[in-house]
């Protein structure tokens, strides 16, 4: 996961997603691609290029604001 600069956009990369694929079996995101999620000063999500329809979306912004508030990676994405 990376944080663009100037900004509170966070990108889950292919890597990312097909780590958090393998923890979600029900997850219909796409690990050919990468997600970026947006969110206000308040934390709200109010931009994504994830599709409303896919599984998981809901659960990988979750992570993606964590990230942009702590630093702390989710335990998927740590390299081992």
């Amino acid at each position: 996961m990376k944080v663009f600069p100037n900004s509170r956009k966070v990108r889950a990369s292919r890597n990312d997603v097909t780590s958090f694929n393998r923890g979600w079996p029900c997850s219909t995101l796409r690990d050919t691609r990468s997600y970026w999620f947006e969110f206000d000063a308040d934390g709200n999500l109010v931009d994504t290029d994830c599709p409303e329809s896919d599984d998981g979306r809901a659960a990988l912004a979750d992570d993606c604001k964590v990230f942009l508030e702590t630093g702390e990676l989710p335990i998927y994405a740590r390299a081992d």
